[in-house]
């Protein structure tokens, strides 16, 4: 039995006065953060998290950071 293959993608937003989302698809576990880290730093701090109930289940995970000016 073999399983769908997920798209893993980062999604980066930025927005009309400057601030930026980072938002992760098809990662499973932590591997979301480890994926998008050097985007995170690259950015500098963040000033949002949000897990996405995905992030808590094995399988597809979603997690979206928020990075304000």
């Amino acid at each position: 039995m073999s399983t769908p293959h997920t798209r893993k993608t980062i999604e980066i937003t930025v927005d009309p006065v400057g601030s930026v989302s980072v938002k992760t698809n098809g990662f499973t576990g932590s591997s979301c953060k480890d994926a998008s880290r050097f985007i995170e730093q690259a950015l500098g701090q963040s000033s949002h998290e949000t897990l996405l109930p995905e992030y808590f289940q094995q399988g597809h995970v979603s997690d979206q950071i928020q990075q304000g000016n």
